[in-house]
């Protein structure tokens, strides 16, 4: 997940001030001094994301160094998150002193460094706390350096004051969707406790909570992707946890087991997988302020799953598949103008007057496909006969029809858009009755009967049509339950 920087100095001040503590500065009085004092803070709530990153954090007191680690996604050499303690010698001695200094180095004014990191330092008697984007470039250079090597000595040869690991154990199929399980290990000295992932908060902005297994089907390139969410479905045995808390006394585990179908399309195969969390977390006993945290599970020992066949492979699972689909995709409408990423059939959206219009009908367009920029004229939904006239958004609403095979005629049932009267209703959802009213059957004409309007599960018959004839069919316009996009993106 790419960051975006930025946010403004105070707040971002102001959150250093509350994150290091009264303690946490650089202290150098004179050469002969041994003693230290200092701290350096990477910010995850400074920069604009998506989501509220944890906080990485080194500070020094005398001899002692102590490493924080609530985002450890960008770390190679280690997994999961946590609070290192080290008794500094020899060369680990030599850098922390040599960053002490480093941190009392004189600002640049013309510093082009674009890092929010913090620091806190006492320089000359005097304090400081800003950002290390006021140094030059090499200086800057220098503490990422020496910083990056006191954590990885510290995570490496330090006490694990506080660890918490994520393991993904396994992924099978099941009726309504797939059943995860996984660990969360307590490798620390100090009990951890958490709300149960069926309720972390869900809701789209900076502190949404996720949990999450992806990965890539092996031998074959970055697009054979595996998703799946887990943060806000339901525990297989909700009786685990009574009072929707997780207690992980120091030095243990436990299994979590969580059913969904908040799964992405993947093909059959064998995948390596892994298990990722942004969520909160209380340390007990200790003053910490590792609070907000992201991380994965080990990626050099991913779990491998082997799936017999594609998702999604049967007509439930792809209606389970379209849910989230439309859920995803509705924060991605297609503006006039711009180019349709993904294949389904998608639904005219619309402002008029401040008050937001669909479309009845839904349109198939494939990938590629360029989004008009002129007036769009299609039935409105609930309009009784209104049209919508205007530039419109486009959001997806299902799968288009899908050939049963490369280059074949046959079209999987479950994915028609349109059958005749009389015939068994090939897709759950509902359908209006349409007339051919043209007269030049290579521009068919239709005309919709909207008060036809019906809603059928597959595999019952469709009715007839009032004006029945070879040029009546039955169109459908969506899923028995419409989920209603919140917003339309200007």
């Amino acid at each position: 997940m790419k960051r975006n920087p930025w946010m403004e100095y105070l707040r971002s001040a102001a959150l250093s001030l509350f994150l290091i503590g009264s303690n946490a500065h650089a202290e150098i009085t004179n050469p002969g001094n041994q003693s230290m004092q200092f701290s350096y803070t990477t910010n995850g709530d400074a920069d604009g994301s998506l989501n509220a990153y944890g906080n990485n954090e080194i500070s020094v007191a005398e001899d002692v160094l102590t490493v924080q680690i609530g985002d450890s996604d960008d770390l190679r050499y280690m997994s999961g998150v946590g609070i290192f303690e080290l008794k500094l010698l020899n060369q680990n001695l030599e850098d922390a002193r040599k960053l002490a200094e480093l941190l009392c180095s004189p600002k640049d004014p013309a510093s082009d460094v674009p890092i929010l990191d913090l620091y806190i330092a006492r320089c000359n008697g005097e304090t400081r706390s800003s950002f290390v984007k006021d140094f030059s470039r090499d200086v800057e250079r220098k503490i990422h350096a020496l910083m990056s090597k006191l954590k990885e000595a510290a995570i490496r040869d330090g006490r694990k004051l506080v660890k918490l690991d994520l393991a993904l154990v396994s992924v099978d199929r099941d009726k309504d969707g797939f059943v995860v399980s996984f660990r969360f290990i307590n490798g620390g000295d100090y009990p951890i406790k958490f709300k149960t992932p069926d309720k972390w908060d869900t809701r789209m902005g900076k502190y949404m909570d996720i949990l999450g297994v992806n990965g890539y089907r092996l031998g074959d390139s970055d697009q054979d992707q595996f998703g799946l969410a887990l943060a806000g479905t339901n525990l297989v045995d909700p009786a685990q946890f009574p009072d929707g808390e997780v207690n992980l006394p120091a030095h243990s585990d436990v299994v979590i087991k969580m059913k969904t179908s908040s799964v992405s399309k993947f093909a059959a195969g064998t995948y390596d997988l892994n298990i990722g969390a942004f969520m909160n977390m209380e340390v007990v006993g200790i003053q910490s302020s590792l609070v907000r945290v992201d991380f994965n599970s080990n990626h050099k020992n991913p779990t491998r799953v082997t799936f017999d066949r594609d998702y999604p492979w049967t007509p439930e699972e792809r209606e389970q598949w379209e849910v989230t689909q439309r859920a995803r995709m509705s924060y991605f409408p297609v503006k006039p103008g711009e180019t349709f990423a993904e294949e389904g059939l998608y639904r005219a959206v619309t402002l008029i007057s401040g008050v937001r219009y669909r479309s009845l009908q839904v349109k198939r367009f494939k990938v590629g496909d360029v989004a008009a920029r002129d007036k769009v004229k299609m039935l409105m939904e609930n309009g009784n006969g209104i049209n919508i006239s205007g530039p419109v958004q486009w959001e997806w609403q299902a799968t288009a029809p899908t050939s049963v095979k490369q280059y074949s005629f046959d079209i999987i049932d479950d994915t028609r858009q349109f059958c005749t009267p009389g015939s068994i209703c090939p897709r759950s959802g509902r359908w209006v009755a349409r007339v051919d009213v043209g007269s030049d059957f290579r521009y068919p004409e239709y005309q919709h009967d909207l008060s036809s309007l019906v809603r059928r599960r597959r595999g019952q018959p469709m009715p007839s049509i009032r004006a029945e004839s070879d040029r009546a069919d039955w169109e459908w316009v969506g899923p028995e339950t419409e989920e209603r996009g919140c917003i339309l993106h200007a």
